[in-house]
């Protein structure tokens, strides 16, 4: 299909374009609003190493961001959840005593993300109620402070301090929303131009294959050609717009072939 009988389409067809693309985007947006946690708390953490001896500050950088790494990856075991719970912070029964369950729980209630480069971790805790959110989100903090020598062994001389937090706020924010609208929209407004390319294309495909079985038959079978007055005038073809012919012309070709 070229550049201008595409346009055509799209122009036509932007009524259903627009509409499947709001249709998509409510239900990204509802989808969201029904799938995520109420509430959030935001906390901030800078984790160093106090440099020791000859140690330069690569190789404390290096470390740190190691320290790190194995830190986003703790977060998530059994042994941190463990921990957790000994601080007496939360209810022990706020998470199922399944263990797979349990880590599944955690891993959609907690969500790390790691900027090595700068030693900064931060950990996000969800959950439709705020007191509950704010009180995991403080035993964690207190984990990571005092106890993390515990993933990463004792004498590395690692320091993880609070840098900002915790912050509680509505979730998902406007901004996730707008996001997550507006990509649906954009995803919706694709997929149904794909749709109305494809479906055309078929469609003339399948009217042009009949048009040349007709026409092959009728060349088999002289009989079923109508009878053509000797008189009747040819009409000019029909004009091009922009070089491209119409479907009625193209069927006009493979019946003159077929009667060749």
């Amino acid at each position: 299909m070229h550049n201008n009988q595409f346009m055509a389409l799209i122009k036509k067809k932007r009524g259903t374009i627009v509409l499947f693309g709001l249709l998509i985007g409510a239900l990204s947006f509802f989808t969201l609003v029904l799938k995520e946690e109420s509430y959030k708390v935001s906390t901030d953490y800078l984790i160093t190493q106090n440099q020791t001896g000859s140690q330069d500050f690569y190789t404390l950088s290096k470390s740190a961001q190691y320290a790190g790494k194995v830190l986003n990856e703790g977060i998530y075991s059994e042994v941190f959840i463990g921990e957790v719970i000994n601080t007496s912070k939360v209810n022990a029964e706020f998470l199922p005593f399944d263990k797979k369950d349990k880590l599944k729980t955690w891993s959609n209630a907690v969500q790390v993300t790691l900027n090595p480069d700068l030693g900064i971790m931060s950990v996000q805790v969800f959950d439709n109620d705020q007191k509950k959110a704010q009180a995991i989100s403080a035993a964690i903090a207190e984990v990571l402070t005092t106890k993390s020598n515990l993933f990463y062994g004792e004498g590395q001389n690692i320091n993880v301090k609070i840098l900002s937090g915790p912050v509680p706020e509505k979730n998902p924010s406007i901004l996730n929303i707008i996001a997550t609208s507006t990509g649906g929209f954009a995803l919706g407004v694709m997929f149904s131009i794909l749709w109305i390319v494809t479906k055309e294309d078929r469609r003339k495909n399948r009217m042009f294959s009949q048009s040349a079985q007709v026409a092959v038959s009728q060349v088999k079978n002289p009989i079923a050609i109508p009878a053509i007055e000797e008189n009747v005038s040819i009409q000019e073809e029909p004009e091009m717009i922009d070089d491209l012919m119409s479907d009625e012309y193209y069927l006009e070709k493979i019946r003159e072939m077929g009667r060749n």
